[in-house]
């Protein structure tokens, strides 16, 4: 089966700004906001100007092959993570044929998982795929995610989905993603994630 690529993670917190500006100093500027204006939705690149009126929904950081986006919440919150899946249809199939709830839209299909995570699931000629950058830019790698139910989780996710290099899951409480490595040409940051939501 072929290698899953992790291109994105997902999270909520109450300090959207802080944890944008942590980001920023890993090395993962900010691309674009996303809102709306009296309803209209209202896409706004790093240095446009905010409009008035303009209720905030999220914000994307975003540097060759990695997306992180970052959403308001009452509290810390991981979300979701996304992968580029080589065979995308049979990724579905196998999903369905667990009794996992598939969604689909026109831009994103999401996988919900039994641990209450859901994955976003693009082809490899996507169109979400194309909005990303040279991998040599920029890549996720070491990305730990804590699950219960560990071992099941880890013959699950890689039944369904195939080898993800980038992702390790190892056993925790409760759903958290607790660090992930930005890679560049130059430099290898890990990234706290607690320490980035102010968890």
């Amino acid at each position: 089966m072929p290698q899953s690529t992790l291109f994105h993670l997902h999270f909520n917190t109450p300090s959207v700004g802080e944890a944008a500006n942590r980001l920023e100093r890993a090395g993962l500027p900010l691309d674009q906001r996303f809102g709306s204006v009296r309803g209209e939705g209202v896409s706004l690149g790093p240095t446009d100007e905010i409009p008035e009126g303009f209720r905030f929904k999220l914000q994307v950081h975003q540097r060759g092959g990695v997306n992180v986006t970052l959403a308001p919440g009452r509290r810390p919150h991981f979300d979701h993570l996304g992968l580029i899946v080589p065979d995308f249809e049979a990724a579905l199939e196998r999903s369905e044929s667990r009794g996992w709830s598939v969604r689909r839209n026109e831009r994103r299909t999401f996988v919900m998982t039994p641990w209450e995570f859901r994955v976003e699931v693009h082809p490899s000629d996507g169109e979400g795929v194309a909005d990303l950058g040279d991998v040599s830019e920029c890549r996720l790698e070491e990305t730990v995610l804590r699950l219960p139910e560990t071992d099941a989780a880890r013959a699950a996710v890689a039944d369904v989905f195939g080898d993800i290099p980038a992702l390790r899951i190892e056993p925790g409480e409760s759903v958290w993603v607790e660090t992930f490595v930005l890679v560049t040409s130059r430099t290898s940051r890990k990234v706290a994630v607690a320490e980035l939501l102010d968890a």
